[in-house]
């Protein structure tokens, strides 16, 4: 009897084991498929972009920095003018970007901000608003809305970056609730701190902003951005209004950008406005698999310093900017991450603003080569 209880305790024990080792089993593909799900749902991306240059400033500015432009803007020097490290994320629900940099380009046109976030080129989170709709809400520091044109050289046609893209915003801050309807259109809407300002200015005038954004087909772009709020202390008050419309097609030899801005803003000191306006247009050719050649002619109205204002000394007193330019450059894709370019860029203004051997004069003339890389 003994030995015969043995067996029977044996054959509960296996059994029980296999019913164990049978659940387990059922139980394990649930945490190897919530892992599968998660990675399909949610996307970390790390990049970086390094972009060189050396430009050549023929009016040989004594302090070496070439006024109003905010990329590529010192002279006679290999720079730095972006560095860039960012880490994206998306998930079905929820979405951020960080990114931090360095280089002539935040050196030049962050010098207002705070001095802890002149580094910083993006941080925004967003949640989908709608499980059915593509309905976000991003806030935090981001991408501006208005202008062809990136901080980033290689997203660009041009080397350099026009007269109308260098003053317009790069960057804001604030909200935008944006809506895709479709593949082919986004709309957005902004509120933000002001004009290109992480910070607000001591005003309490709230600041807008829109965007619709177009693609009829894969060689078509149209967009229509505007800016609606003040830049300026309440004590001054003065109310500014913006728009923005660019179009570009893009062909298997030819393309082309045409961009168009009209703003006007409140004078201090009556109730008219003061205007200010600029066009510009970029010609593409694709002289083989990896070169392009381009042409750029483009124009700037500014004579009241609603956005440019040009100081002294050599000038004597300070001027606004009204101004034509034109550019011809060669780009050669090393690959498909990592570009050489060659540009020479004539700017001629109305008035005397630019300087040549310690004097003022109408005309600028500027040879810039750069070298720039994703990785």
């Amino acid at each position: 009897m003994k030995h015969q209880l043995h067996w029977v305790q044996l054959l509960l024990c296996v059994g029980w084991n296999l019913v164990g080792v049978g659940n387990a089993l059922a139980q394990d593909p649930a945490p190897i498929d919530s892992t599968k799900a998660l990675k399909n749902a949610a996307e970390v991306n790390v990049s970086a972009y390094v972009e060189v240059y050396c430009a050549y400033d023929f009016g040989k500015p004594t302090s070496g920095d070439r006024p109003f432009l905010y990329n590529f803007n010192r002279h006679n020097e290999v720079a730095l003018n972006l560095g860039l490290a960012r880490v994206d994320y998306t998930n079905n629900r929820v979405r951020g970007a960080f990114a931090l940099m360095a280089g002539t380009y935040p050196q030049a046109n962050l010098v207002h901000e705070p001095t802890l976030l002149r580094n910083v080129f993006e941080a925004h989170v967003g949640i989908r608003l709608s499980r059915n709709k593509a309905i976000w809400l991003d806030a935090g520091i981001l991408p501006s809305h208005i202008g062809m044109e990136s901080a980033l050289g290689m997203d660009n046609w041009t080397l350099t970056r026009s007269l109308n893209a260098e003053n317009s915003p790069y960057y804001l801050s604030g909200v935008q609730v944006s809506w895709d309807p479709s593949e082919k259109l986004k709309i957005a809407a902004l509120y933000v701190n002001g004009w290109q300002r992480m910070r607000r200015v001591q005003n309490n005038t709230p600041c807008f902003g829109t965007q619709v954004h177009w693609t009829p087909n894969k060689r078509m772009k149209l967009n229509w951005s505007t800016f609606l709020g003040s830049d300026t202390p309440d004590s001054l008050g003065l109310y500014r209004i913006f728009n923005s419309a660019w179009w570009s097609w893009e062909g298997e030899k030819w393309g082309a950008k045409v961009a168009a801005d009209i703003g006007i803003q409140e004078m201090a000191t009556s109730t008219k406005w003061n205007l200010w306006a600029d066009g510009v247009i970029v010609i593409r050719r694709r002289l083989g698999k990896q070169l392009f050649a381009t042409a750029r002619g483009e124009y700037y109205y500014d004579p009241h310093q609603v956005i440019v204002y040009i100081a002294p000394p050599i000038i004597g007193s300070p001027r606004g900017l009204t101004a034509t330019g034109y550019s011809l450059g060669l780009d050669y894709h090393i690959t498909s991450n990592s570009t050489v370019r060659l540009e020479g860029r004539l700017l001629r203004s109305t008035f005397y603003v630019f300087e040549f051997q310690d004097r003022a004069t109408q005309d600028n003339t500027s040879v810039t080569v750069s070298i720039a890389a994703k990785f």
